[in-house]
């Protein structure tokens, strides 16, 4: 049927709902690139401790001992990284030196960002320099990637067991498992805590990070209501050709439901790499923090008016997400659709 013009208008409108609220979305991300490539003396000017150092500011400072000395008894800051003279007065920027002596700088990095051309006010070699990003970075690809791929073998293997194998208590297992979906993670956090460091003895090394974030009830929830929905007649066919379960998992399950692991992949791997409370209690070592709890550590050491630092660590951070987001966007909408349809 046509479109009637009130059908036009309200489509007009949804449009540019949408638009709108799109673009407000997308604010913050624009102005964490604008930051991350800005130069330290531009962000200064925006920043409310700027007007604060100018009013404190009662003579004109010549000698940056006489500087330093007074801004210990102001502003309280151990120490600095430049001071650029203005007007007779001096701009500080505030960075611990130690942050820069004990930095961990990959090379081919740095040879990237200068041919980039970000190291002429160099914000962004700043937020390599200021801590262990890199580091930190390569921590967190390491843990996302081995969750992801434990996380979608076992709950498929869950899921296909609660759906196609029934044993004893199986319904009452599986209620007990969706039971635990409303449950806080915070609830559980000390208790999880005490198992992962007593019971098994890990520590805060990369183990103690992934096992507990394998196995997800969300995860054999949705494994189980797609698995459902697979015809039978083809896993009685391979039981008659002689295939085992373990076999008919991995050749007739695993490749009908390639959509509905494609989108358990993606989502465990975005909530692995953007994770913080568990990697945060259970590591007590720098060299083993996952980017966002790198980031909370920046984000002190780096100090308040270092904010360039911080929005160029964590735009690098988020390139992987959109990378996967423009790769995958299509893929998993498609199987967001087939797995509602399924259940």
């Amino acid at each position: 049927m046509p479109k009637t013009i009130l059908d036009r208008i309200i489509s007009c409108f949804v449009v540019f709902g949408l638009s709108l609220a799109s673009i407000l979305l997308m604010l913050p991300m624009i102005w964490m690139t604008l930051c991350a490539f800005t130069p330290q003396a531009e962000l200064q000017r925006a920043v409310p401790m700027q007007g604060a150092i100018n009013a404190l500011n009662v003579k004109t400072f010549t000698d940056m001992d006489e500087l330093r000395s007074w801004s210990r008894t102001y502003l309280t800051m151990d120490s600095f990284y430049t001071a650029n003279g203005k007007d007779g007065l001096f701009d500080i920027t505030a960075m611990p030196q130690k942050e820069f002596q004990h930095a961990q700088i990959h090379s081919w990095f740095f040879r990237f960002t200068k041919f980039m051309g970000w190291t002429a006010e160099p914000t962004m070699e700043k937020t390599v320099s200021a801590g262990r990003l890199i580091l930190w970075f390569e921590n967190t690809l390491f843990i996302s990637v081995a969750v992801t791929l434990l996380s979608v073998l076992l709950n498929a293997m869950a899921g296909y067991a609660f759906s196609k194998l029934p044993f004893p208590g199986s319904k009452f297992i599986f209620w007990v498992l969706l039971g635990t979906i409303m449950i806080p993670g915070q609830v559980t956090l000390i208790p999880l805590f005490l198992m992962v460091t007593q019971g098994l003895n890990l520590g805060g090394g990369f183990m103690a990070v992934i096992l507990p974030m394998i196995a997800a009830p969300v995860g054999i929830f949705l494994m189980r209501q797609y698995i459902q929905g697979l015809p039978s007649q083809l896993e009685d066919a391979a039981r008659i050709d002689g295939c085992s379960e373990l076999g008919i998992f991995f050749r007739v399950i695993v490749p009908l439901s390639k959509p509905i692991l494609a989108v358990w992949a993606i989502f465990t791997f975005i909530g692995t790499w953007k994770a913080f409370l568990w990697p945060l209690v259970v590591t007590n070592n720098q060299d083993l923090y996952m980017l966002e709890v790198g980031l909370k550590t920046l984000q002190f050491s780096a100090g308040p008016r270092n904010v360039g630092v911080v929005m160029g660590a964590a735009l690098l951070a988020s390139i992987p997400m959109i990378i996967m987001f423009f790769m995958f966007q299509k893929h998993l909408t498609k199987g967001l659709t087939v797995g509602a349809i399924k259940g």
